[in-house]
């Protein structure tokens, strides 16, 4: 299943954020992979804080939410915890300690799926069975009389985070485009796109075009001459979603290589030999590292991205008194 860690590899971190940098210790070595790999998954978890949303598709199951009676009259509002919603896979209600009701999720009705909100509109399925079965009505009616509120009464089943979808499809011989339909619509059509050739039969560079929510195709710029498998992958995330956790990811690289720019804990070398004579010096100190103006510039970037990313993502959190 693809993820977002399939796209935002060390490879991914150093290619765009870290190109020109040494990233070798004092013995030459490179640098491990994990070190790498804790940056990007940190740099998530910091941006996702930052902007209360879930990056990576992660299912939450049994979500309690209370049922607050005035709410039946605006068709039972709901925001879900974690954000955006890619779809709801189970309604139920749960009150004390009777058996949990089933409500069909047709009933959901996704208004917005970046921020998680819903609304529970009945359907035509099961519209007459909606009763509980101590003969609590749902969505009608004074349903929780003498009481109006009941703690944990619905609770939801859903996935979210931003969609990835993954597969291959048969570039034909003697074509040069071919169809990708996906399994369900994406939640939109500004998804970006990864094709290779997993079997290549002498075809040219490909490009992706045509995007919808259902699918886009695949062009080649000169058609194989014999059946090709082309392996795509698509990500809804936001590229300047995705270029804000390369500016964080590469703070910790970015340090480590500046402490080890002419050595451990070096900011100056000497050298001399009779009267001939060397110093070489960097900006590395015992209080600024050697890369201390790219992770300034970088910091500085991040702060110009991060305003138009809390606009779109940020909720707004309103109290009256």
């Amino acid at each position: 299943m693809a993820d977002l860690y399939d796209e935002l590899t060390a490879t991914w971190l150093k290619e765009k954020y870290l190109l020109g940098v040494d990233l070798t210790l004092d013995d030459g070595t490179a640098y491990p992979d994990s070190i790498y790999d804790h940056a990007l998954r940190s740099a998530v978890a910091h941006i996702e804080h930052d902007l209360g949303i879930s990056i990576n598709t992660m299912p939450v199951k049994s979500e309690k939410h209370d049922a607050v009676d005035v709410n039946r009259l605006a068709w039972w509002p709901f925001r879900l915890d974690f954000r955006p919603v890619q779809k709801v896979t189970k309604l139920e209600i749960r009150y004390g300690s009777f058996a949990p009701v089933d409500i069909p999720v047709s009933w959901v009705q996704l208004v917005s799926p970046i921020h998680g909100q819903l609304h529970l509109i009945p359907s035509e399925e099961q519209l007459g069975s909606y009763m509980f079965r101590a003969g609590i009505p749902l969505i009608s009616g004074d349903i929780f009389q003498p009481a109006s509120y009941v703690p944990g009464y619905f609770h939801f089943d859903y996935t979210t985070g931003f969609e990835f979808a993954e597969g291959t499809v048969t570039l034909p011989s003697g074509a040069t485009e071919v169809a990708v339909s996906f399994a369900s619509d994406v939640s939109v059509a500004s998804y970006s796109t990864t094709v290779t050739y997993t079997d290549q039969q002498g075809g040219g560079a490909l490009s992706t075009t045509a995007k919808t929510h259902s699918g886009f195709t695949i062009k080649a710029a000169s058609a194989p001459n014999a059946n090709a498998t082309v392996s795509w992958k698509i990500s809804t995330v936001d590229e300047d979603l995705k270029a804000a956790i390369g500016m964080v990811a590469a703070l910790l690289p970015l340090d480590v290589a500046g402490d080890l720019i002419a050595g451990a804990g070096i900011a100056t070398i000497s050298t001399s030999m009779d009267s001939l004579s060397q110093s070489l010096g960097t900006t590395s100190s015992a209080t600024n590292s050697g890369y201390g103006a790219r992770v300034l510039q970088l910091e500085r970037q991040l702060k110009a991205v991060m305003p138009a990313l809390r606009a779109k993502y940020k909720q707004i959190q309103l109290a009256a008194i």
